[in-house]
């Protein structure tokens, strides 16, 4: 299928709409269960992706009973796989239906979650004509970073969105920050790169996080001349998507392109669209040797909504 458009909408929009499908996940977090919790949600089918590991840590026992209360029906799938999701989304894409609508909390998902399920909707075919996705994001209130209980081991990056074109060019890559401090130090050394610029969330959604980005990833802002170093908006998906992709249009001419965004989620999607609307452009991960979302984190602020169409008939869009 073909992306068509994607755009912030207000979050009234998601009291108004009528879903076919709800997928959320069970995690971790006091927040997983934050979107139900405030809003109803008119759908048809609704869809728990739950972490395979750790079903008695913090908040996951509550969530599990709150999603399990609401009706949902569970599928458990690992933070590193996405075949489970591959798995749900072909039986989604293989009914007899002209358009389909659904609603993805992305919230507290993996990023090998939410990108795959992206990854499935650009790569393959379908016989439904229109399909609109509609991914929430709920905030999280500012915590101090957490410091590994061991040590972290980095491996070269994986492959989040990975390009379809072979080039030789040399590699510009595009760093979003996030505010852990051993988990862009650590990496950095182990990339090979040509040219390299950094995004950060200024403003973000609390001025503490601003001041840790900045702290904890010092060395490598000093390392970058001013013009590389970008501020983004992370509650206006139009601005930040519209910084992202003038620097990488400038760049592609002459560089191949990887995204690396290790900052908030509603980036790494940001990035993640592009990718599936270039798909000369790659989106990288990194595996820091533990589980993020294995951390709590409680819910602040109305949820951000990216409205996503991809449809089989491009030319009626035309």
């Amino acid at each position: 299928m073909e992306l068509i458009f994607a755009h912030q909408v207000g979050f009234d929009q998601l009291k108004d709409k009528n879903f076919n499908y709800f997928i959320a996940a069970s995690g971790y977090e006091d927040r997983c269960t934050y979107l139900i919790d405030n809003v109803y949600i008119n759908t048809s089918h609704k869809i728990a992706l739950a972490f395979d590991d750790k079903k008695d840590f913090l908040f996951r026992e509550k969530n599990d009973r709150r999603f399990r209360d609401e009706g949902f029906a569970f599928i458990e799938e690992s933070a590193g796989s996405n075949k489970r999701v591959f798995s749900l989304l072909e039986e989604i894409c293989s009914k007899q239906q002209e358009s389909i609508s659904m609603l993805i909390d992305y919230s507290c998902m993996s990023k090998v979650w939410y990108s795959g399920m992206l990854q499935y909707l650009i790569s393959n075919e379908s016989d439904i004509e229109n399909l609109e996705v509609y991914f929430s994001y709920s905030s999280a209130k500012f915590s101090e970073p957490l410091e590994p209980r061991v040590k972290p081991v980095f491996s070269s990056p994986a492959s989040l969105m990975r390009s379809n074109i072979v080039s030789s060019k040399p590699l510009a890559l595009i760093f979003g920050l996030g505010y852990e401090k051993y988990l862009t130090q650590s990496i950095m050394d182990k990339l090979e790169y040509n040219i390299m610029y950094a995004f950060y969330s200024d403003p973000a959604f609390d001025s503490r996080y601003v001041d840790s980005v900045i702290k904890n990833n010092r060395k490598i802002l000093q390392r970058l001349p001013p013009e590389h170093i970008i501020k983004y908006p992370i509650e206006d998906f139009r601005e930040t998507d519209s910084l992202l992709t003038s620097l990488t249009m400038k760049l592609r001419l002459d560089f191949r392109v990887s995204i690396l965004p290790a900052g908030p989620k509603p980036f790494t999607l940001s990035s993640l669209l592009l990718a599936a609307r270039y798909p000369d452009i790659e989106v990288w991960s990194i595996d820091s040797g533990h589980s993020s979302s294995a951390y709590n984190r409680n819910p602040a602020g109305e949820p951000m909504v990216c409205k996503v169409l991809f449809s089989n008939d491009e030319d009626s869009f035309l």
